[in-house]
């Protein structure tokens, strides 16, 4: 026999087996959540992303000043979404990230 049990019982051995067996599935089942879990993520990153374009390419975002146009309905009210939601009243993304002003030279300000 090419394995000695060392004065360890039956008993001790499989239950020794169990508990690694557990930690094996415990930690199999964390990595295929958490897999899943970025893989929705990444999806919703990529439709807000899609979307942005869209908008982008209709023209939704800019004016002719140069200002930015914003929709701040941030309440959760937007129609199914909260502050990324998405699906407004317009049908387009409730969130518009801050843009710098202009200065005087026409470049945008600095952040440091």
């Amino acid at each position: 026999m090419t394995y000695q049990s060392r004065g360890r019982t039956i008993f001790e051995v499989v239950l020794a087996v169990c508990f690694v067996a557990f930690l094996v599935g415990f930690i199999t089942v964390l990595c295929i959540g958490n897999y899943f879990r970025a893989k929705r993520a990444q999806e919703r990153q990529k439709q807000r992303r899609d979307a942005k374009m869209a908008a982008t390419a209709g023209g939704a975002f800019g004016t002719a000043g140069g200002g930015v146009g914003r929709n701040n309905n941030m309440d959760g009210r937007g129609g199914g979404g909260g502050m990324l939601g998405g699906g407004g009243e317009k049908g387009g993304v409730d969130y518009v990230a801050p843009v710098l002003p202009q200065q005087a030279g026409g470049v945008a300000g600095r952040l440091l």
